[in-house]
């Protein structure tokens, strides 16, 4: 992992999150989960992130309990792994990991609320309302950048990705409801006669459009209102289709594209949190 990674205020509220699993690797089999799943170590290492490099070769060729924290059951649990031995061409645990806050990243991402026709969210990236979440991004030769962060909310970091990246390929890291975590790559591309890149979909991002939740494995359905404490929370709704008029709705919030030249100063800012390794 990189040694400048985004520290969110309390370490204990925070963990590893795995992006992508090896087939086969250590985690994979251990049951862990893209996207929801995160790794957490012990209290030494969550104190100082930097030192996860050290831990994780500190583990290799052993049979360990590894601690999970899930996202979508909210809850810890422990599997049990045998790691790979140290120099493995597929990391030691076999994943790609992010050091992220998983108290706030149930509501540090993108629900889709609607997608327009003959758009790039619907003809490129296949975007279905109300079911689909945008986690994360990877531009190409980039690591993975969360929206689940700290400094920026999610709309301003997609932004940020999408207008620094035109031209360019891109991975999507989305989630939906129904059949899990997905990654869609494509070509971020603006028509001939577009002066501004248009995604084409209506987000929704906070407390009441949060990342799914479930009380257990066996539940079949996936209790959407996170809890009634949240009902009176404001949420952001944005449309990402460039400049819009105003809305009366005081929860609507007016979203225009941010000078090309402030977005690649908030890029080069955010360079050293944005690393990523398979370990």
């Amino acid at each position: 992992m990189g040694g400048s990674e985004d520290i969110p205020s309390s370490s204990y509220q925070s963990g590893f999150r795995i992006y992508k699993l090896i087939k086969e690797g250590p985690l994979a089999k251990g049951g862990a989960k893209e996207f929801i799943d995160f790794i957490i170590p012990p209290p030494q290492v969550l104190d100082k992130p930097n030192s996860f490099n050290d831990w994780i070769l500190s583990i290799s060729d052993k049979t360990i309990t590894l601690k999970l924290y899930s996202l979508l059951y909210r809850n810890f649990r422990y599997i049990e792994i045998k790691t790979n031995p140290s120099g493995s061409k597929d990391g030691i645990l076999g994943a790609s990991v992010k050091y992220e806050n998983f108290e706030n990243a149930d509501k540090n991402l993108l629900h889709i609320i609607s997608v327009s026709e003959n758009s790039f969210a619907k003809n490129k990236l296949g975007l279905i309302p109300e079911d689909d979440y945008i986690i994360a991004a990877k531009p190409v030769n980039t690591p993975i950048i969360p929206l689940n962060k700290a400094e920026f909310n999610p709309i301003e970091i997609l932004n940020i990705i999408i207008n620094s990246n035109i031209g360019k390929e891109i991975s999507f890291f989305i989630y939906n409801i129904k059949n899990g975590p997905r990654i869609v790559e494509t070509k971020i591309e603006k028509g001939e006669n577009d002066e501004k890149f248009v995604l084409g979909c209506d987000v929704a991002y906070g407390a009441l459009h949060g990342f799914p939740f479930a009380f257990n494995e066996n539940e079949s359905n996936i209790n959407m209102n996170i809890s009634k404490e949240n009902e009176n929370k404001e949420d952001k709704k944005e449309e990402i289709k460039g400049d819009k008029e105003n809305n009366n709705n005081n929860n609507v919030e007016e979203i225009k594209i941010v000078e090309e030249k402030e977005l690649q100063k908030n890029v080069e800012k955010n360079k050293e949190l944005i690393e990523e390794d398979i370990i």
